[in-house]
């Protein structure tokens, strides 16, 4: 999804931010939008009777979307598709949280507290089964015109703004944001500038509608001359599933490998490592996470290629797509996974997807357009967005049959 840029920032970087701190919150109280009305918030109701999915080449539908929706984020409810953005521009901005169902596209009803609150989009977003909703709202604004976070929490019948002070997520210590998860516990995850060259994984966990911030926790901390850097979030029944990459300095160079970690309460981490860069001189990352309830696929590259794995209570399991070329450093391959069907594509700057019922066999499916940034996959039916391409949302009901 940091939106989903949690990657490394350089020290010049968090150098020139920290510049601005001694003004950044009074600028941030000038120049805030007028707050929304607490009291009328926005209503849940059918937005359209969405018409039959147009057909596009090579087997695939474009879906349409409401007006003006500028979707950044797909994801699932388990049944039910689930896709977050924004709408207008300016003042008349405002953030969109939409379901899809049998009648065609939903607005959940969204109650912003903050001015940012009310023309913000929403960029990072998680659902559980249950319906829980836990999302990120971001509008620029202020005289240097940083991001400002907002955070909201709710189900699907309704979702609130949770006003957060300025650098909770923000400011000149800020390294970016991973991602989000609404159960089995309420999380967030980005880094943290720990030295003015150095960043760390952080984990953000609520409490009474505060977002409370902690670094160096157990395995998912850097260690020694290994810095961790988290890239997206998932999550099964039982774990908070998080992947990204170490990046290791020594002796013999720099060189970057794939990892996951793994937690059911956010203090205690399970580490797993997805390659091994030591033994074949070649580095790896992990750019997306998707998961079922028994499981995650993780997607990512391995050198010039496109890389999946496996990550279930038995460990780790190498998946093996046909190759896809995707460039080493630069790829954010994206995945989608529903427990009994995976889907991987290259992501950005390419059309590259494959899909898999058993890890084994392959089917490619190019999707219309490139620069996918987020699949779901939803009663069997792959949706991919492209919230750039000409038709955002495509989707097709064969991308997992045998």
């Amino acid at each position: 999804m940091t939106v989903r840029h949690g990657w490394l920032r350089t020290a010049a970087l968090v150098l020139a931010l920290a510049s601005l701190s001694a003004c950044s919150s009074a600028a941030d109280h000038a120049t805030s939008p007028s707050p929304a009305p607490a009291e009328s918030p926005s209503p849940r109701a059918t937005t359209a009777v969405s018409p039959s999915p147009r057909a596009l080449p090579g087997g695939w539908e474009a879906e349409a979307l409401p007006g003006r929706l500028r979707p950044v984020v797909a994801t699932t409810d388990g049944t039910r598709l689930v896709v977050s953005g924004g709408a207008g521009s300016g003042d008349d901005a405002e953030p969109r949280l939409l379901l899809r169902g049998e009648r065609g596209w939903e607005d959940v009803r969204l109650t912003p507290e903050t001015g940012y609150g009310r023309v913000a989009s929403l960029v990072e977003l998680a659902v559980a089964p249950d319906g829980s909703v836990v999302a990120l709202g971001n509008a620029t604004g202020g005289a240097h015109l940083m991001p400002r976070w907002t955070a909201w929490s709710g189900t699907l019948d309704r979702v609130d703004e949770k006003p957060q002070v300025f650098e909770t997520f923000g400011g000149p210590s800020a390294g970016g944001l991973a991602g989000v998860a609404s159960a089995p516990v309420a999380t967030v995850i980005g880094s943290w500038a720990t030295s003015p060259s150095r960043l760390s994984p952080a984990v953000w966990r609520e409490d009474g509608g505060r977002w409370l911030r902690r670094t160096d926790v157990g395995a998912f901390a850097d260690r020694g001359d290994v810095q961790a850097l988290p890239a997206a979030v998932a999550a099964t029944e039982a774990h908070v599933v998080v992947v990204g990459t170490e990046t290791t300095t020594d002796a013999a160079g720099t060189r970057q490998a794939a990892v996951a970690w793994r937690t059911s309460d956010l203090g205690r981490w399970e580490r797993f490592p997805l390659t091994d860069p030591a033994g074949s001189g070649v580095s790896s990352g992990a750019t997306d996470v998707s998961c079922a309830a028994d499981g995650c696929v993780v997607a990512g590259w391995v050198g010039p290629r496109l890389a999946g794995w496996r990550l279930d209570r038995q460990g780790v399991e190498r998946l093996r797509p046909p190759p896809v070329a995707v460039e080493p450093y630069v790829a954010r391959p994206r995945a989608a996974y529903d427990g009994s069907c995976v889907a991987l594509a290259a992501g950005q700057e390419s059309r590259d997807l494959v899909a898999s019922t058993d890890g084994v066999r392959w089917r490619a499916m190019p999707v219309p357009q490139p620069e996918v940034t987020d699949l779901a996959l939803v009663g069997g039916r792959l949706f991919a967005l492209a919230p750039d391409a000409g038709t955002p949302l495509v989707a097709r009901d064969d991308a997992c049959r045998r």
